[in-house]
């Protein structure tokens, strides 16, 4: 129904006039970009541009909040009156679609807030937005009847504006935005969108919309086999025993399940036949993963051949990891026959990321964290989860399947995996706490020192402050910070120092000086020994001090240190050089034969966004790399109370890496790091066979 010709409870003419102008400025402006890539045949473009329109049309005077998609279905019959026969065109058509919506991003979004408000939707369901990505494929299936002559040069032109389009598409929505902003359409506040039904139109989800809508990557991805199978009627699979035995009503699909398990277990028994246990296991398991339903002469489309086919590709990509051992990949592919005979016989395995057999292969993965890629298979953690995943093959061979068992166990080995680690990680992080806790005495000792120069008028005391009693207050500071006794103490000490080498104006300031002479060369005495300075080191200036003090008394002004009024800087006492400033460089520790690399954060790391840089937590898993390009994976062991230094231990390291959390929070900013442990390795593998299948 057009525009112009809304039902009987339309809406007001102001609403109607401003959708009229948005999709004007929409068939326009995407007409201009087709034009360019179409310009021989005026035609075909004009045939785009009011499809686009008819499309917009039809989908805002059929949108109803309470039957979400009514206009999915107008699409998809829209889509059928196209060509049933052009599968290809179809396939490629949608990838299209999925690629504009993630261009159109949050401009389309706002958008489509605003036709919210501007009808007063209450909900929007995802393809059946008027100025959606869905209607602009419509316009393109419009174009390519009438503009190419084969599927060849239709899949040309497709490409060729497809890359314009990803272009402009973000300034297009602006543009609609604007105007509608302009005339006071404000913006539907937390706007719902509904997931668009499976039908004609139906585009793979981005991996995010995955996530929101509760639609696991995995069963993303067997919709998007089925949808590329493009074969025989799908039968929805039914539920059967391993053994043969079925509830249901369907011998003739649980047979041909049957001869097909048959085929997979006859083909694996002869692989296993002809290869050693320990090598023949990894042979197998690669071997296995590339099954197809081809090979296994499975008609295209049939439930069962979508389920090996969906974990086949799964099993690639989760052996394609470059951080799994051969060894754990081994155990994983003995896995694949039994995962698969489960799936087969239960389909929430690729619905639910819950099912137990999904939490078995991602515990294994998570167990595995850290190790090296070239762990042998007699590693100790490689052994225990081999035998692990012997377990739970027997577990997968019985019915009811029952994995509590491996999974308790599996529980029980991360556990206390990561409490050994930890446990190990503790002399590091006292070398960590010890190097910090003396660069940040020595800090404020620095600082301390800099104000005690500016008050003394003797060279003297200038000198043996800077030469001996500032590290009689690092040494304070080290032990209870400022606030401490010793700190305190001592800094009274220099205090009565300096003052008893000005001149004494008075009875009262000379008796003073004559009642603390000796106690005051006691505690300085004190002070030295608890940093070791000998009694020769010592002497010349107790020596001159007697002759300062006298001078003093007599009211004689001492000479003025020459470097007062700017000290020269102590050696790694920079005044920047606190943790996580520019002196704060990567170095080395070593104590008792242990080493930590430490890295420093620069002072432009603070600007990393703190979500990025504050959303792991001490025992977890992060993959990071050193400054020199290095890739490790390390157990979070600590972090300090003011939640600046890291420290990542690894058993299989020589060594621990502790850093500012600005140098990780960076690296995950921009994807060269990850918190893996929240990662799962089968959820990632179906990630990557998605975005890998469905081209992006």
């Amino acid at each position: 129904m057009p525009l112009d010709q809304p039902p009987t409870n339309r809406p007001g003419e102001r609403p109607l006039a401003l959708a009229r102008s948005s999709r004007e400025i929409f068939q326009r402006r995407l007409g201009d970009v087709v034009r360019l890539c179409a310009a021989h045949s005026p035609a075909a473009v004009a045939a785009f541009e009011r499809e686009v329109g008819e499309a917009h049309d039809e989908l805002l005077s059929t949108h109803s909040d309470d039957d979400f998609g009514q206009a999915s279905e107008l699409t998809a019959s829209r889509l059928t009156l196209m060509g049933d026969d052009d599968l290809e065109l179809d396939i490629r058509m949608r990838s299209v679609g999925s690629r504009l919506r993630e261009a159109g991003g949050r401009a389309l979004s706002r958008c489509q807030a605003r036709y919210l408000t501007l009808f007063g939707w209450s909900a929007s369901n995802e393809g059946d937005e008027p100025l959606g990505p869905e209607v602009i494929c419509l316009g393109l299936w419009a174009l390519c009847r009438e503009a190419a002559r084969s599927l060849e040069e239709a899949l040309a032109l497709l490409d060729r504006i497809e890359e314009r389009l990803r272009q402009q598409l973000p300034l297009i929505y602006r543009e609609i935005d604007d105007f509608l902003a302009s005339q006071g359409v404000e913006a539907a506040p937390a706007a719902r969108v509904q997931p668009k039904a499976d039908a004609g139109m139906a585009v793979v989800p981005s991996l995010r919309q995955t996530a929101s809508s509760g639609q696991t990557s995995s069963s993303t991805l067997q919709d998007l086999v089925r949808q590329q199978a493009a074969g025989e009627p799908i039968v929805a699979p039914s539920r059967f025993s391993v053994d043969g035995s079925s509830p249901a009503s369907n011998p003739t699909l649980d047979a041909a399940a049957m001869v097909m398990l048959n085929h997979l277990l006859t083909r694996l028994s002869a692989l296993e036949a002809r290869t050693p246990a320990v090598e023949g296991t990894a042979k197998v398991a690669a071997v296995a993963a590339g099954l197809r339903s081809r090979d296994l002469d499975l008609p295209a489309g049939r439930p069962e051949a979508i389920t090996i086919d969906t974990l086949a590709l799964i099993f690639e990509a989760m052996f394609e990891s470059n951080e799994l051992p051969d060894a754990i990949r081994a155990a994983l592919g003995s896995l694949q026959i039994p995962v698969l005979k489960v799936a087969l016989v239960d389909p929430d395995l690729l619905a639910s990321d819950a099912h137990p057999a999904r939490l078995l292969l991602n515990g294994i993965g998570h167990a595995a964290l850290g190790l090296p890629r070239s762990a042998p298979s007699g590693h100790p953690l490689c052994e225990r989860l081999c035998r692990l995943a012997a377990t739970a093959r027997a577990a997968l061979a019985q019915q009811p399947v029952d994995l509590g068992v491996p999974l308790a166990d599996l529980a029980a080995l991360i556990g206390e995996r990561e409490r050994t680690i930890r446990l190990a990680a503790e002399p590091y992080i006292q070398i960590v706490r010890t190097h910090e806790g003396q660069r940040y005495a020595t800090q404020l000792a620095t600082t301390w020192l800099r104000t005690s120069l500016a008050r003394t008028r003797s060279a003297e005391v200038a000198s043996f402050l800077e030469r001996f009693w500032v590290r009689v207050m690092i040494a304070a500071g080290a032990g209870d910070g400022p606030q401490g006794e010793r700190w305190q103490q001592h800094g009274r000490t220099a205090d009565d120092l300096i003052w008893s080498v000005l001149p004494k104006q008075g009875p009262d300031e000379r008796k003073r000086l004559a009642g603390m002479a000796s106690s005051l060369l006691k505690r300085i005495a004190d002070g030295l020994d608890e940093v070791g300075v000998t009694a020769a080191e010592r002497r010349p200036f107790l020596d001159q001090l007697f002759e300062l003090q006298t001078a003093a008394l007599r009211n004689q002004p001492a000479a003025a240190p020459a470097a007062a009024a700017a000290p020269r800087e102590l050696p790694a006492t920079k005044s920047d050089d606190l943790i996580g400033d520019r002196g704060n460089a990567p170095q080395v520790l070593e104590s008792g034969g242990r080493q930590v690399r430490y890295l420093g954060g620069a002072a432009s790391d603070r600007t990393v966004q703190a979500a990025a840089a504050a959303d792991w937590r001490v025992g977890e898993w992060l993959r990071f790399r050193l400054p020199d390009a290095t890739p490790l994976c390390g157990l979070c062991c600590s972090q300090d109370p003011a939640g600046a230094t890291v420290l990542l231990f690894n058993p299989d390291w020589s060594y621990a890496v502790a850093t500012h959390r600005s140098f990780l929070g960076r690296q995950i900013a921009t994807g060269e790091a990850q918190i893996a442990s929240r990662v799962g390795l089968f959820d990632a593998a179906a990630e990557r066979a998605l975005r890998r299948l469905s081209g992006r």
